[in-house]
């Protein structure tokens, strides 16, 4: 309910999943078989959830790395003058 003090605008789903998690956790402890059932899907999502997301990250650091290989001349040389400004302040301390 805190979200929905934020401002969030999705609080609904939040309180609809948190109730759902509650109720799930009364069945689990009841039944302790399908505790580890469950507990073997849900450690097969995170694997499969776990590699979705590496590989979205990587399709987009590959966008940035490409990117960033369209910097012009000018602004990498002022970039490598602010490089160089920091080192010798660095020094100086």
């Amino acid at each position: 309910m805190d979200v929905k003090k934020y401002g969030s605008k999705n609080w609904g789903w939040l309180l609809t999943f948190g109730i759902l998690g509650a109720i799930a956790s009364f069945i689990l402890l009841w039944n302790p078989g399908l505790t580890g059932l469950f507990l073997i899907i849900l450690i097969g999502m995170n694997f499969i959830f776990a590699g979705l997301f590496s590989i979205t990250l990587s399709f987009q650091l590959r966008k940035l790395h490409k990117a960033s290989k369209k910097i012009s001349d000018e602004l990498r040389e002022r970039y490598d003058q602010v490089i160089e400004d920091i080192r010798i302040e660095q020094e100086e301390q």
